[in-house]
Formats: C-alpha cells, structure tokens, sequence
C-alpha cells in the first residue's frame, strides 16, 4: 500500500486519517456524554474531551488538503444516486468535523470558560454570555446528535457495501492490504 491514493485506491495517509479521526470522534462524544458520571476523574475526562475536540478540528483541515491534493478514488459503484448520496455524505461529514469542535469552543467562551489543549488554555474569542450559553449548548448538542447519526448511516452503509452488495468498499478503507 502507498502512501497517496490513486485513481482506484485510497492510499495509507488517507486511511490513517479516516481511521484515527474515526477514534477521536467516539472517544470525544463518549468523554463528553459521560464526563458528568465519573466522579474525581470528571476534569480529565472534561479536558481530554476538549483536547481532542480541537484536535479534530486541525485535523480535519490537514485532511482536507490532503483530500484535495490526492486524486479521490473511483466510486466503485457506477449507481448515479448512490454515488450523489456518497458525494454529499462526506461533504456533511467534513462540515460538522469543523463546526462540532468549534461550537464546542464558542459554547465554553458563553460559559465563561477556555478550552484546554494539551493542558495550555485556549483564549477566548467571546465574553461570557448567560443569554447566548443556552443555544450554544443546544447548538453543540444538535451537532453532535447530526454527526452522530451520521456515523452511524456511514458504518451501516459500509457494512451494507460489504455483506450485501459484496463489492470492496469497506476492503478500500482498511489499513490491511
């Protein structure tokens, strides 16, 4: 396996990022769901849930140039609707992998609060806000949940690709040849 992609596969930089993205992803909503149940280890999972947060966010960017810097593999299926769903699926996901973490920052500023990166504080961009904290939260809330779903009609649809259409979708993406 490359390192780039080609015209018909995805190369090891591309899958790396799909698949520790991948875990960034669940760890954070996980850290984030539950930070409130686990007692004396609440700040770690707080500031873990923040670290990877805007890891993802800066993630995300360099996934992008590399997205756009490497040839996209052809869609395996020559399914027009199929292929449009694919197409619009990914530009989904790349929006919310950006504005999940950054509503997550905006929402910490109208909390009265500065997200940590790898222990250093993050300045913020907004003052506290009282009015504004509430649909913030429900903003980062619903971003989550669409993401979320989201991954979840993803896995469904590569496990559908895999078992029932039984083409190579799933195959293209894992880090095995």
């Amino acid at each position: 396996m490359g390192l780039t992609n080609t015209t018909s596969t995805y190369g090891f930089i591309s899958k790396f990022f799909h698949w520790i993205m991948a875990l960034m992803l669940i760890t954070a909503w996980i850290m984030g769901l539950f930070h409130d149940d686990v007692g004396s280890l609440k700040r770690t999972f707080v500031i873990a849930h923040y670290t990877l947060g805007i890891s993802v966010f800066l993630l995300v960017g360099f996934r992008l140039g590399w997205r756009l810097l490497n040839p996209t593999p052809a869609h395996v299926l020559k399914n027009k609707m199929l292929n449009i769903i694919s197409n619009t699926t990914f530009a989904f996901f790349y929006s919310l992998m950006f504005l999940v973490p950054a509503s997550g920052y905006v929402m910490m500023n109208f909390r009265g609060k500065n997200p940590v990166f790898f222990g250093y504080e993050i300045p913020a961009l907004f003052q506290n806000n009282q009015s504004l904290k509430e649909l913030a939260t429900d903003t980062h809330e619903l971003l989550t949940t669409l993401l979320l779903v989201l991954v979840i009609l993803h896995v469904a649809a590569a496990l559908f690709h895999h078992f029932i259409r039984k083409d190579p979708t799933l195959k293209r993406m894992l880090l095995s040849k």
